[in-house]
């Protein structure tokens, strides 16, 4: 996948981005080794910004944990669809793995609400 140069600008080791209105891409060298894993879902607020969080139980004892800021835009288009993609990259912007997930309605529900779109 080619990444738009606002997300390579602005990426680095550690970070997560959001990327074309339903994606996400992770810089990291620690990403999940199996693309079927349960996944635990967060959403918190600091300041103005709503932050999801993602919590990646490829090892129960260590967990991965995968959190970006969103904006309207980002939760409409991904309520819409109701999944996401992350991309987890390596400093070369190669893809090590793509984890989709997918959100239940009342996920949905509780993201809109959050940023204020609404049910």
């Amino acid at each position: 996948m080619e990444f738009p140069a606002e997300v390579r600008n602005n990426l680095s080791d550690g970070l997560c981005l959001t990327c074309c209105n339903d994606s996400v891409v992770c810089m990291s060298e620690d990403y999940p080794k199996n693309a079927n894993v349960e996944v635990l879902f967060e959403i918190d607020r600091e300041g103005r910004e709503v932050i999801f969080r993602h919590i990646i139980m490829d090892d129960p004892s260590n967990p991965l944990t995968v959190e970006y800021g969103v904006d309207a835009k980002f939760v409409e288009n991904v309520s819409q669809k109701k999944w996401i993609d992350i991309y987890f990259v390596n400093h070369s912007f190669n893809v090590e793995i793509k984890l989709r997930i997918t959100f239940s309605d009342n996920e949905i529900r509780v993201m809109r609400r959050e940023i204020g779109l609404g049910t």
